[in-house]
């Protein structure tokens, strides 16, 4: 191959360094990992116009073209000897490996061009329910980033390479949600959030954040609580149907409504939120205590509660709104409220989400949290 200088320079740099085709990186070898170039110039239009030269025949591109960059791919030894077999040229033609060397470029520039604000750091918040450990991997994380959003996931070196990790997992008391449990995971969160999560807000790492939690539905609301409700965020979820961190596709922007369900009294100091969208909570089944107060209802808008009731980014941006605007007309119709006590179920983003608008709504009253135990429902926190 008789490449100059220059072209192979502008080889190199318009493929990023990879192969154009299988995308390896050509750069680090296998073996030892050391980096060594392993890329090499692979002719569309072959260099000679004989029948031994792949492709070289039929072509009117002149001898001085075949060896400039326009006409070579950057490929790995591999899918270099590969398309070159008498087997598969008639499979990748000039035309098919012409248009891919003009997509890998074309997004080699694109990507490579892409500023911080493109970048998402990744929050993971790892936690057992009801004793059940459920897969929440770095790759996964990003996989669904990279599937759900325009954004790449930022593993910052400054936390680990791992982003931002809360593990909430064996902690004392999880099982039976103990009083010491919940202070213990509230800590924990606290301390992930304020400590490193802040901290990357100070220094200008942190411009978007992606949320990846399993715990607990009362730490779930705490952990959106204890966000910077100033930093853009996309809060995901697993979905029971695919087993997966991906959205589904075809999901429905599902709406919301919060109506009341027991009479109102403007001079009530405590009130009742149930959250029926992952389950469905009876007023009969909460706390003697609470019988009198007035209570309200966070449910689907013309669908039943079930597990994967958030289906969609936009169904939790309508979720978001539904529940400011509830948190709006409270503070406006009830001003001697002093506690509002949250009862039901929710999936997880959903549960993060009702404490990002909380933390937004800069409500008031005080919101008590309650967890479902094998007596019933406990107060686990307050906030």
């Amino acid at each position: 191959m008789a490449l100059t200088e220059p072209e192979r320079r502008k080889l190199w740099v318009k493929a990023g360094g990879r192969c154009t085709l299988c995308k390896a990186y050509l750069l680090e070898g296998n073996l030892t990992a050391k980096e060594v170039p392993l890329g090499e110039g692979a002719h569309i239009v072959g260099q000679q116009a004989t029948p031994g030269s792949p492709r070289g025949m039929g072509s009117d591109l002149g001898a001085d073209d075949r060896d400039r960059a326009e006409n070579i791919l950057l490929a790995c030894a591999s899918c270099h000897t590969e398309i070159d077999k008498q087997q598969v040229t008639g499979l990748l033609t000039i035309d098919e490996l012409t248009r891919r060397k003009l997509q890998h470029e074309n997004q080699i520039r694109h990507q490579t061009g892409l500023t911080t604000d493109r970048r998402t750091t990744v929050l993971r918040v790892q936690g057992w329910v009801r004793g059940a450990a459920m897969e929440l991997s770095k790759d996964t994380a990003a996989l669904a980033v990279i599937r759900a959003s325009d954004r790449f996931p930022l593993f910052m070196p400054a936390f680990d390479q791992h982003g931002i990790e809360i593990d909430l997992r064996h902690l004392p008391g999880e099982e039976d949600g103990t009083p010491a449990y919940y202070a213990a995971g509230r800590a924990r969160i606290d301390s992930g959030v304020k400590d490193r999560l802040y901290e990357g807000i100070r220094t200008n790492q942190v411009h978007h954040l992606s949320v990846f939690a399993i715990a607990r539905l009362p730490l779930l609301v705490y952990l959106g609580w204890a966000l910077d409700d100033g930093v853009p965020t996309d809060v995901y979820q697993r979905h029971r149907r695919s087993d997966d961190w991906l959205w589904p596709t075809g999901g429905q922007d599902t709406q919301f409504t919060i109506e009341p369900i027991r009479d109102e009294h403007a001079e009530a100091t405590d009130a009742i939120l149930i959250t029926n969208l992952s389950g469905t909570t009876h007023l009969k089944n909460l706390p003697p205590a609470l019988t009198t107060c007035p209570a309200f209802c966070l449910r689907v808008d013309g669908d039943a509660a079930h597990e994967d009731i958030i289906a969609t980014p936009q169904a939790l941006r309508f979720l978001e709104k539904a529940i400011r605007r509830f948190f709006s007309n409270l503070e406006a119709t009830n001003k001697p409220l002093q506690r509002l006590h949250v009862f039901g179920a929710l999936p997880v983003s959903a549960a993060v989400t009702l404490g990002r608008s909380l933390k937004a709504a800069d409500l008031r009253p005080k919101v008590v949290l309650y967890d479902l135990t094998q007596s019933g429902y406990a107060q686990v926190m307050e906030i």
